[in-house]
């Protein structure tokens, strides 16, 4: 470039306006935010990452505080379907009162309200259904239905079955006594308790209608009767081994089942298995399983057949005047509905008032 250009371009350039003193920066500014774009990226990216993680550690909180309280079930993995809850018994139609230990829970309604749900291993109801009668531990316990206690007997052992004489003077238990299964009396009020025969079976008494002879299964299996007036024992009949005994409410004509007949006094009046048997409106009901239901066959009390109807389900209960069936999770009589309970829940001693 020649001298005389180089002075022009000089001059040009000193008659040029100065700068703004921003203006360096603010180039600057662009020209970096052209070429490393990334950098403000990542700090938003970051700052949502961590408002996000934030929000998470308040929310398990906020939930562990909730189900320590109740207040939410939290599960964590694949969603597992809840059990039916057991409800509570509901009273058939007529009745004082009704009880049963499903699940090794006992639960009792009687008439007016009251309500009971406690840990059991046997009972039975009082006449009308005043009282009922428990194995609670290693004792014999007698409750209102409002859960007060009116009574406690130790028993020496886990009580197994229980039935009360129908004028509620007197209860006939049984009691594990070291290896073996004892049969006890006591008064109702839960006093002089005595044995009566030291090796049983697990099958529940039934008493006579007048309370004065009470029917078990003795350690051979057959069926005793015990009068209490004469303090004698008497077998009746020649079956063996018997798993059921039932008194009728009226009468001394005692009804007993084997696994594989069920006889009333010395007449066989069934054959097959006997899934229950018990007093049914004044006849004798047996019910043999068939097909996922069950057959109930009525006899007269001189063992004449008065016909026979289906149950749909299993037949757990035979009481004076109801034929109680479990269906799948639910307790039935009839049309209505006592209970729900989840399907693998045992039921025992069921008993209306």
């Amino acid at each position: 470039m020649s001298s005389e250009l180089e002075r022009r371009l000089e001059g040009m350039l000193a008659a040029a306006p100065e700068p703004d003193p921003g203006a360096g920066e603010e180039a600057l500014h662009r020209a970096l935010q052209a070429v490393h774009p990334a950098p403000r990226l990542h700090r938003g990216l970051r700052t949502f990452v961590v408002a996000f993680a934030v929000a998470l550690v308040l929310l398990a909180i906020a939930a562990g505080s909730l189900a320590a309280a109740g207040g939410l079930h939290v599960s964590f993995g694949g969603k597992k379907q809840p059990a039916p809850a057991v409800t509570q018994l509901v009273l058939p139609k007529g009745a004082n009162g009704i009880s049963a230990i499903v699940g090794g829970k006992l639960s009792v309604v009687i008439k007016g309200g009251f309500r009971l749900q406690t840990r059991a291993t046997a009972a039975a109801l009082s006449p009308h259904a005043l009282y009922v009668a428990a194995g609670v531990g290693h004792s014999l316990v007698a409750l209102a239905p409002s859960g007060r206690r009116a009574w406690s007997h130790p028993a020496g052992g886990k009580v197994v079955a229980i039935a009360w004489a129908p004028d509620g003077l007197e209860i006939a238990y049984i009691a594990r006594s070291g290896n073996r299964l004892a049969l006890h009396l006591i008064y109702g009020n839960g006093r002089t308790d005595r044995t009566i025969d030291r090796s049983v079976r697990a099958v529940r008494p039934s008493w006579r209608s007048d309370s004065l002879a009470v029917a078990y299964v003795g350690a051979g299996g057959r069926a005793i009767v015990y009068d209490i007036f004469h303090e004698l024992h008497g077998v009746s009949g020649t079956a063996a081994p018997v798993t059921h005994v039932a008194f009728p409410p009226s009468g001394r004509m005692l009804a007993v089942a084997t696994p594989e007949s069920a006889l009333l006094g010395q007449r066989k009046v069934a054959t097959g298995p006997v899934e229950a048997l018990g007093w049914l409106d004044g006849d004798l009901a047996v019910a043999t399983p068939e097909r996922g239901s069950a057959l109930v066959r009525l006899f007269a009390s001189n063992g004449d057949s008065r016909g026979s109807y289906t149950a749909h389900g299993i037949v757990v209960a035979v009481t004076p005047t109801l034929v109680v069936v479990r269906r799948v999770g639910a307790l039935v009589t009839g049309h209505t509905t006592l209970m729900t309970f989840p399907r693998a829940a045992t039921v025992r001693d069921l008993a209306v008032g």
